[in-house]
Formats: C-alpha cells, sequence, structure tokens
C-alpha cells in the first residue's frame, strides 16, 4: 500500500493533466462518432430508397429515426407530428430516435413488435397528406437540414414561389436538403447564401408560427 501511495506521488502534474486530456477526449470522441455513424445511416437509407424524388412510402418508416428525420423526409411539418403525437415540442424530443422517444413516454409496443409511437406517425403522415395544413416553421427560421418541400408545407408558400425567388430549377430539387442543394447546383455564397434566401422570402410570405 506505502510503494502504491509513492508511485502515485511520483507521478507528475503533467502526466495527470495529460490522462485527464485522453479521458476528456475520448468522451467527446464517442458521441461524435455515434453521431457519424448516425448520420451515415440516415444518408444511406434515403438514398437507397430514393426518398429525394419525393413522397416516401410511410411503409418506409423506421423506429430508428428521428421525428426531424420523418418531418423532412416525407413533408411534414415537426409542429403537425408533435401534436398528433401529443409531444411537447422541443429540440430535445425532436432528434431522438423513436424508438427511445417511445420509452421515455413508457409506450408498448405495437402486435407487429414496433413502437406504438411509430404507427401514430405513420397515421399522421397519411392524414397530413389527404389534409395539408401549413402550421408556420415551429424551428422559427429555414436551417440546412430543410427542403423546399417542407418549408413549403409549413409556411403555406407554392414551391413554384419559392423556386423563382431563389432562382433555382425546380424540377428534382423538392426534396433535397439545402444544404446539399446548395452545393450541389453551386449556388451564389454557397449554402448558407442558399439558406438565406430562403429565409427572406419566408420572412416577406410565409406563414407565422
Amino acid at each position: 500500500m506505502k510503494r502504491l501511495i509513492e508511485k502515485i506521488k511520483s507521478i507528475s502534474k503533467v502526466q495527470i493533466l495529460a490522462v485527464i486530456l485522453i479521458v476528456v477526449g475520448v468522451a467527446i470522441m464517442i458521441p461524435k462518432a455515434k453521431g457519424m455513424f448516425d448520420f451515415y445511416k440516415e444518408v444511406r437509407y434515403a438514398s437507397e430508397n430514393n426518398f429525394a424524388a419525393g413522397n416516401p412510402s410511410p411503409d418506409l418508416l423506421r423506429p430508428w429515426m428521428s421525428i426531424r428525420y420523418i418531418a423532412v423526409a416525407y413533408g411534414v411539418p415537426q409542429e403537425y407530428l408533435f401534436t398528433a403525437a401529443k409531444i411537447q415540442p422541443k429540440k430535445e424530443n425532436s432528434m431522438i430516435g423513436i424508438n427511445r422517444l417511445n420509452k421515455q413516454m413508457r409506450l408498448p409496443q405495437g402486435e407487429d413488435k414496433r413502437p406504438v409511437l411509430l404507427s401514430t406517425l405513420r397515421d399522421a403522415i397519411l392524414t397530413y397528406r389527404a389534409n395539408p395544413v401549413a402550421t408556420g416553421l415551429i424551428e422559427q427560421q429555414v436551417t440546412d437540414w430543410m427542403t423546399i418541400q417542407y418549408v413549403s408545407n409549413c409556411t403555406g408558400i407554392p414551391q413554384e414561389t419559392l423556386f423563382q425567388e431563389i432562382g433555382i430549377p425546380m424540377d428534382g430539387n423538392a426534396f433535397k436538403p439545402l444544404g446539399f442543394l446548395g452545393n450541389e447546383v453551386q449556388y451564389s455564397g454557397g449554402p448558407k447564401a442558399l439558406v438565406e434566401a430562403v429565409q427572406k422570402v419566408v420572412d416577406s410570405q410565409g406563414k407565422k408560427p
């Protein structure tokens, strides 16, 4: 025991600091690595199922998806989904997977062994498609993960108007995230400028939340 105490005492402050930094670094990298993996999975799934073509089948919903992912993929305002599922519209509720959110809400699994919440959101998508409602942007501002279709459905501004105002062809671009679209069409000023251009249209013509 005495030798152990002596060894601990012999460790320099620099060594202790180095160990602390390594531990902190690992703690930071783990969630970042998971975030990168989740992002890759989301992008790959969207590509494999051609989400960019628009109006994907509700049968493609998966428990790992978040409400935000579902909202932009299906062009349904987040506020509409939150209301349909009786969920408080908070960022943390928007970003976590439906399977985790289902557990947090203490909801059961359905007969198909999937979260009941997933079925609720599926029904909400079908109801929305039958009777679209412009809720306004619950997010308060346009961001790069949104698509023109999503912005249009939230604000009530026709897609044609949005594309005309930002000067980008409409064909094949409505369901592409603005961050991706800005790079793809080489928009002057990049994705950030494209987001700002869409925001200006929303500020002047869009429905307020």
